[in-house]
């Protein structure tokens, strides 16, 4: 399942970054420049049985959307490009350590984890590797939430959800989020 970390964790997703090669592969709408849009991709033996050609139908009501695919051709465009996801790699590095030292200030427990451009901030420590050791204080999340959207600062609404940082994000824009981050930790 690529929906989340597909193009975000690498060009290739979560099975270039893990080396996996998996039978069968889904892409969300990152596929299409955040467009409405999913795909799913496999090898060309396994393909062979989804019409035209095979005996499985498929199809979609957004499928081949002209927009879309315009969109997603330059992602990929983008994507491709050189030291690309090294910076995204740099940024996300940079917004998860400024926030575990925030923490840290503050005398707040709590976790980043961050693999490629995505980040998940929990309130527990160590953080959890299995879901069901997630006990984070969500509404201590809330609360942090909350008062960063009244510092125009928009992370995911719930504590269950990664957060991403793209492209688009500039140093300036890490400054600025750092600083309401300690900030907000510093309240709670």
């Amino acid at each position: 399942d690529e929906v989340i970390t597909g193009f975000r964790v690498a060009r290739g997703g979560a099975r270039e970054l893990f080396g996996i090669t998996p039978d069968l592969a889904t892409y969300g709408k990152i596929i299409g420049g955040g467009m409405p849009v999913g795909a799913y991709a496999s090898s060309a033996a396994i393909m062979a049985h989804v019409s035209p050609d095979g005996p499985v139908y498929q199809a979609g009501t957004l499928s081949g959307n002209p927009v879309a695919m315009a969109a997603g051709l330059a992602t990929l465009e983008k994507t491709g490009r050189p030291g690309f996801y090294e910076g995204l790699e740099r940024k996300t590095a940079r917004l998860a350590e400024g926030v575990r030292d925030a923490a840290a200030k503050a005398g707040v427990t709590a976790s980043v984890v961050r693999v490629g451009s995505l980040f998940w901030t929990v309130f527990q420590d160590p953080a959890p590797v299995r879901f069901d050791r997630v006990d984070g204080d969500m509404g201590r999340y809330g609360a942090m939430h909350r008062a960063l959207l009244e510092r125009g600062v928009y992370l995911a609404p719930s504590g269950w959800e990664v957060g991403f940082v793209s492209a688009a994000h500039t140093d300036a824009d890490l400054d600025r989020t750092l600083e309401a981050v300690e900030d907000v930790l510093a309240g709670l």
